[in-house]
């Protein structure tokens, strides 16, 4: 059984519910650690962000739940940076994801209408997965991101219509080249349950193909629900390991509060 989950959000930014109940839906579900994940703040991106105000507030409240919870269940505090956000000194959280959710001025997963507008504005689906790719790869420099967030989030509408085409020459060499570039700077990727949970997907991300080619890198992988309402708390994680599996990896990663480890499934 996985026993962490280090990708969940809270009402401090686009999530349903508090950090307390997300640790607690954690330790009812007989997770050992749960890692609580803000959005960065980005200005103009109040709605889904953490607005810049609250985010010590966010850090205090973290800090309390830690020490109220020591003993039941270790609890991190995560920061979740997107490639749109300024680059900026990070404040003190126990580890950093790094994620691509905008291109060209659009989100790439907040509704099948603007994903259909970033594919108009790059005028195809393999430049645009171009694009989206190269901005992936430029987290290799951030030598603060310890993990790569949903590396293929913009096939989370693909299962209710096509918008890209993972097996095109384009989009794969694409992928594969920032996949290689991350997995050369020691960025982990974490396998994601998030559009199971919110309806989206059948299947996490990354795709099999994707995996294999991580697996043949020698890379490494933690397993994530990207829960934003306590309930997805451990969303698929049967479905993430047995894709783990299927792909060759017989480890995932876990972090102990220092650093990453490896954990046998």
């Amino acid at each position: 059984m996985i026993r962490q989950n280090l990708h969940c959000h809270t009402d401090f930014d686009d999530g349903a519910d508090s950090p307390e109940a997300m640790i607690l839906a954690a330790e009812k579900a007989g997770l050992s650690s749960v890692g609580v994940s803000l959005h960065c703040p980005i200005p103009g991106e109040d709605d889904w962000c953490c607005p810049a105000e609250n985010e010590p507030q966010f850090l205090e409240t973290m800090h309390g739940l830690r020490a109220k919870y020591r003993g039941r269940i270790e609890v991190f505090c995560g920061l979740e940076y997107d490639t749109r956000a300024a680059r900026r000194s990070v404040p003190p959280y126990d580890y950093i994801i790094g994620s691509c959710h905008f291109l060209g001025g659009h989100a790439v997963d907040n509704t099948p209408a603007e994903a259909e507008a970033v594919i108009a504005q790059f005028s195809s689906p393999d430049r645009a997965a171009e694009a989206y790719f190269a901005q992936l790869a430029a987290l290799a420099a951030f030598d603060e991101i310890a993990v790569v967030g949903h590396f293929d989030l913009l096939t989370k509408y693909e299962e209710r219509g096509p918008l890209y085409d993972p097996s095109s020459p384009a989009y794969r060499d694409a992928a594969f080249a920032a996949m290689e570039t991350l997995n050369r700077a020691g960025k982990i990727f974490e396998i994601n349950t998030g559009a199971i949970s919110r309806g989206w997907r059948t299947t996490p991300y990354p795709s099999p193909e994707l995996l294999r080619h991580l697996h043949s890198l020698g890379g490494r992988i933690c397993i994530c629900s990207d829960a934003h309402a306590a309930d997805g708390i451990v969303c698929a994680f049967d479905a993430a390991e047995a894709l783990a599996r299927s792909c060759g990896f017989t480890e995932y990663q876990v972090f102990d509060g220092q650093g990453f480890v490896s954990a046998a499934f």
